[in-house]
């Protein structure tokens, strides 16, 4: 495995999260980032929802998928020197419910493709393409090899 020197680390002294890894996640987790901008919007006469999904079934079924990648955000978030020392071990996996994730979402946008008899649809498209450069991105990437492969020190609490 590559090693990368002190510029790589962050304050925590554990590799830093790349761009393209927090990419990969807003890839992976539109549907919630659609539902929130649509929450926010508050503007009930604009089917902003309509705009992003053709039915309620659609956009469930987004969601769904898009939680799997939700799990991966989650124990992201925690990545601290204060957080408990069982989180790191699920960190080491944290790649493969994305890549599962990633494989689902590009099968669905393939089925809806499908659907609409491979008539083409920009939105559509533009899907197929991030979420297959998400996939390629996790499997080649020998950076997020070390980086799912880093954790911060358990630090005890300071004592005053």
């Amino acid at each position: 495995m590559k090693q990368y020197g002190p510029e790589y680390w962050d304050k925590y002294g554990v590799y830093r999260a790349p761009i393209a890894f927090n990419l990969s996640l807003l890839v992976l987790l539109r549907p919630f980032l659609i539902w929130v901008l649509v929450a926010v919007s508050r503007q009930p006469e604009l089917d902003l929802m309509s705009i992003f999904y053709h039915s309620k079934h659609d956009f469930f079924v987004a969601m769904g998928i898009a939680s799997g990648a939700l799990i991966s955000a989650a124990v992201y978030s925690f990545r601290r020197p204060s957080s408990s020392p069982k989180i790191a071990t699920l960190w080491r996996f944290m790649r493969y419910p994305m890549l599962f994730t990633a494989c689902l979402d590009l099968g669905w946008l393939l089925w809806k493709a499908q659907l609409s008899y491979y008539q083409f649809s920009g939105f559509i498209a533009v899907q197929l393409v991030m979420v297959a450069w998400v996939i390629l991105y996790l499997l080649k990437s020998q950076y997020l090899a070390c980086f799912f492969n880093d954790w911060p020190e358990h630090e005890p609490p300071k004592k005053s």
